[in-house]
């Protein structure tokens, strides 16, 4: 059986990139940030946090 943990959603928008990141214990979070990489990482540490 399957299970969707969280819904991940990346974009551009003008300069930033944005991801939107939602899950049924933390909710909706938006990251907003000009370098994708930090934007990823912010995703991957709140991930961590919220499920290790």
């Amino acid at each position: 059986m399957q299970e969707m943990i969280c819904n991940i959603e990346f974009s551009k928008e003008d300069d930033d990139f944005v991801a939107k990141l939602r899950t049924d214990i933390g909710g909706l979070r938006e990251f907003r940030n000009p370098a994708f990489e930090e934007v990823l990482n912010e995703v991957m540490l709140e991930l961590e946090e919220e499920f290790l």
